[in-house]
This record gives C-alpha cells, structure tokens and sequence, in this order.
C-alpha cells in the first residue's frame, strides 16, 4: 500500500492549569498508510494508521469519526497527531462508507447503533492492533471522537476497554449511566448552543464525574454549536477560537495522563 511521509516542524502552545507551557516539537517525518486492524470471518475493516519514523515507544490513540465516515479531515487529524509523537490509528465503523450528505450519515450512525455489539468488537480490535504494535507503549493508549465518534470515545472509558484517556468532542453520554468499571480519564468539550445535547446535560455529566475518582475535565464553549471542531473550510459550524483552545487542552491533558 502507499505510504504518505511528511515534514513538519512548528510550535505549539499549550494551556497547563493556570500556566502556559511553550513547546517546540522538533522536525520529523511521518508515515501514514491504510491497514486491516479488524477481521471477522470473512469481513476485514481497513483503518487509516499515521505514525512518527523516529524510534523508539510512542502513545498510542484511537480515532473516532463523525456520522460522516472516515474521511480525509479525520485522517489529517491522524497525521497531526502521529507528528506530535501519538502512533494513532483511525478506525472505521461504516466499512468503507462514508457521506456529505445529512440523511445518509443519519442511516449509517443508526446502522452502528443497531448493532452496537459488531461496533464494541471493532473498538477492541482497534485498542489490541495498536497494542501489538512495537512501537507502541501499551501502557499508554487514548481514545478520541467527535459528534458520533465522541459517543464511542466515551463508551470505550465507560466500559473500560483498555485506554488510559478518553477525549470526547460533543459526543453523547447519560449522565445516569453506571460508571463502576471505567477507570479512563476523560475529558469533554462540548457547545452551549447545541440543540442535541443541552447544557445542563452537560452540568449533571460534570457533577457526576466529579463524584468518581480520576481527573476528568469538562468545558462548555460560549457561542458555539455541535461540530465547531471540525472540518475546518467545510463546515459552518466551525469556531476557530474554540476549536483552537479544544485542542490545546486536549494535548495537555493527553501529555499529562498519558
């Protein structure tokens, strides 16, 4: 299969409690490439696997994509994150498909639901390729997801699949659910305008993991609504400002728990 090996060097500024931590992150190249992580019976399940060149063990996470399918926004955020040192796998939970189109993504999100036990086995599948992996520490492995794919990112920690960490961007939870087995950290950035899931949903979700052990840390963004991490140049939705602060506290408190 193709290989894609890029180059980059920048500066990230990172937001660590009440400080900033300044970091550069030294040039390096990246290799990203399509690979199985998931065969049953005759089905295999093609992912989007992005890792850095240099050796040694790395972090690993999971991606998790939007209602939309794993498309070229979620693999460009697999190579960031492979370029910040994460060998990070995108797993797809729509075999291939994948849509522009509203009504579709609504057909395909709900084809996953009704099948949510098919769906857990390509989560672990994922979580057990990348732990098989050499050049991964497998003591160090996080989940991430947007929208529907957040959804997932947090049923991964709330079932206690094997991550140390667990992002969740605007994805669904219960705040009422049971939850004795997770042992992930989780952290969640969610919109106060989002008409799919109301912020003082968000506020009981907040309360209740403050009750649990672990450093959990949830953020509502003013003037925002759902999506307003992604897609950059394509949707709407999208507010740089926020968008920008998400991701520097999802680096630090990845760099911190994993």
């Amino acid at each position: 299969m193709t290989k894609r090996v890029r180059t980059v060097s920048k500066i990230l500024l990172l937001v660590l409690g009440a400080g900033l931590w300044l970091a550069l992150v030294p040039e390096g190249k990246v290799e990203s490439r399509a690979v199985v992580y998931f065969k049953k019976g005759k089905q295999e399940v093609t992912g989007f696997l992005a890792r850095p060149t240099a050796g040694g063990k790395h972090p690993a996470i999971i991606l998790i994509h939007e209602w939309w399918g794993l498309n070229d926004d979620i693999r460009a955020k697999a190579e960031e994150f492979a370029r910040l040192g994460y060998v990070a796998l995108a797993v797809d939970l729509y075999h291939g498909a994948s849509t522009t189109e509203p009504s579709r993504a609504r057909e395909l999100a709900v084809s996953v639901r009704n099948n949510m036990e098919e769906a857990f086995d390509n989560l672990r599948a994922a979580i057990a390729f990348v732990r098989a992996d050499s050049s991964v520490d497998d003591g160090r492995i996080a989940s991430i997801g947007w929208c529907f794919g957040g959804g997932w990112s947090y049923q991964i920690a709330k079932n206690n699949l094997g991550v140390k960490a667990s992002v969740i961007y605007y994805g669904r939870f219960n705040p009422k659910d049971d939850l004795q087995k997770m042992r992930a950290e989780i952290i969640g950035h969610f919109a106060d305008h989002d008409r799919g899931i109301r912020v003082d949903t968000v506020r009981e979700f907040q309360a209740r993991l403050k009750t649990l052990h672990g450093d959990h840390e949830i953020y509502i963004y003013p003037n925002t609504t759902h999506g307003f991490a992604s897609r950059k140049g394509s949707n709407p939705n999208y507010n740089a400002k926020a968008a920008d602060l998400a991701w520097q506290r999802t680096l630090a408190f990845l760099r911190k728990h994993l």
